[in-house]
């Protein structure tokens, strides 16, 4: 009986030291800080956003946006397109060409850099696009607030990846606003569960001083706040070292690296 008692516990005990393993890598949302809408976007009387938009909806039509969408975001529920299984056939005849996509590269799992290449729900998205169409894709880092800009000059035929549009300005014609993702404030697992004192790092973004200003209270419930070059990538790599309690990032990056 003692024996069976000792297997007993001995199992307990090793059950709670994998909690603790497990939950060390994990991460939680402390503060939901605004909504964020990603949305593609062209240059004012630009004709390409037909052809995205026909083989986006092929694409969803043969399942291929609900696997990006499962693989990335953990839910085929998580980004709306439209469905038609023949759209491009009714456009005609495709020229070939170089279709350039100005990506937000503070937007993971949306897009990121991988070594010397990019990664994400809309990479994988616009080069099954560009693969339908015939097009060779080519990525341009920007930041959405340079969206209208980098449009316009030419530098980028089309803002999609993880970019931030605003969908009221007559700058830019939206093909469509496809998710909804919220800018939160998060911290390790076992971590702070209060913003009551400590550290956090931000991006050195437009978007990441505009939260700052929006709320002013955060400076006086922290107890330093720094704005460092890098990526949500990074931001992550920081909270593991224990570098900083908080970051701020997206909750579709935190699910991502919960497992979902």
């Amino acid at each position: 009986m003692k024996k069976r008692i000792v297997c007993v516990l001995l199992a307990v005990a090793a059950l709670f030291t994998l909690g603790a393993c497990s939950s060390g890598g994990r991460y939680k949302v402390v503060k939901t800080i605004s909504e964020r809408e990603y949305s593609i976007g062209f240059r004012n009387g630009d004709t390409t956003y037909h052809y995205i938009d026909a083989a986006i909806k092929e694409l969803n039509y043969e399942g291929t946006v609900d696997n990006l969408a499962n693989k990335w975001l953990g839910s085929k529920n998580a980004v709306s397109f439209s469905s038609d299984s023949d759209a491009i056939s009714q456009l005609g005849y495709i020229e070939p060409r170089v279709f350039t996509i100005g990506v937000d590269l503070n937007s993971f799992p949306m897009c990121f850099k991988s070594g010397d290449s990019y990664d994400g729900f809309d990479v994988e998205l616009a080069r099954a696009v560009c693969s339908k169409l015939g097009w060779q894709l080519r990525i341009q880092p920007i930041v959405s607030e340079d969206a209208y800009v980098e449009l316009n000059s030419g530098n980028i035929d089309c803002a999609w990846g993880g970019v931030v549009l605003n969908t009221e300005s007559q700058d830019y014609t939206i093909l469509v606003s496809y998710m909804s993702d919220d800018l939160v404030i998060a911290a390790k697992g076992n971590g702070k569960s209060m913003l009551s004192g400590g550290s956090m790092y931000m991006g050195t973004d437009q978007m990441y001083l505009d939260v700052l200003s929006e709320n002013s209270k955060l400076e006086s419930k922290l107890d330093q706040i720094t704005r460092v070059s890098g990526t949500p990538t990074d931001y992550f790599a920081y909270l593991d070292s224990g570098e900083c309690d908080f970051i701020i990032t997206t909750q579709s990056a935190v699910d991502y690296y919960n497992g979902f």
